[in-house]
């Protein structure tokens, strides 16, 4: 099976390449470090069958990702393999397109056996989140919490996680190339659609999902 693996860091690009070759030596493993080499390699290689990406590239979250990437090879299954938090955006990567998300914390055989799901034209979502899906489903409670977080924006969704993880104004608009004022007026709009009043309230909601 031929896999894409999309990192902007270098390091982690060979760890994955070094686990994947441990995994099957029948994995023939291509490189890009940025989505414009990512698209040029799945022009010229028509056999490359799953995708392995984070959530956040050069400004763009999941579903700005998936259809650059499904825009060269409709036919790709994409793994997102990310850091970010898997409650808030493992569900929309997936109701995007993705076929799968890891965390990048789990265990080294469940992001193979992730892969080999896709590989075998499956998706893959993890027990933890299923379990998540089915508390949602069971509480008012979560009802409410799921319809919250469904009203957020992908651009909102990503500030948010920068916010219930303490990161300053200024440093959020530093990662997101935007002005202060434009964080400050997300914040505003995430607390209303989260109907919280401040970052802790934010953080325990977050949580809950």
């Amino acid at each position: 099976m031929n896999i894409l693996i999309i990192d902007d860091q270098t390091l982690l690009r060979t760890g994955m390449r070094l686990f994947l070759e441990t995994v099957s030596a029948e994995y023939q493993l291509f490189e890009a470090p940025d989505l414009k080499t990512a698209r040029a390699i799945l022009k010229e290689n028509n056999n490359i069958k799953v995708v392995i990406t984070e959530v956040k590239i050069e400004g763009l979250v999941s579903p700005e990702i998936i259809k650059l990437l499904k825009s060269v090879k409709p036919g790709i299954s994409i793994l997102f393999y990310s850091g970010m938090s898997e409650r808030i955006f493992a569900l929309p990567a997936l109701r995007a397109g993705a076929e799968g998300f890891v965390m990048k914390r789990a265990k080294p055989e469940e992001l193979a056996k992730a892969i080999a799901m896709l590989g075998a034209g499956g998706k893959y979502m993890s027990v933890e989140l299923q379990a998540s899906l089915i508390m949602m489903i069971d509480t008012d409670h979560q009802k409410d919490g799921l319809e919250s977080l469904e009203r957020l924006s992908h651009r909102e969704r990503a500030i948010m996680t920068h916010v219930v993880q303490g990161k300053t104004t200024k440093e959020i608009a530093f990662m997101f190339n935007l002005k202060c004022n434009t964080v400050s007026t997300y914040k505003k709009r995430i607390y209303k659609k989260m109907n919280v009043t401040d970052t802790f309230e934010l953080a325990q909601k977050a949580v809950s999902y």
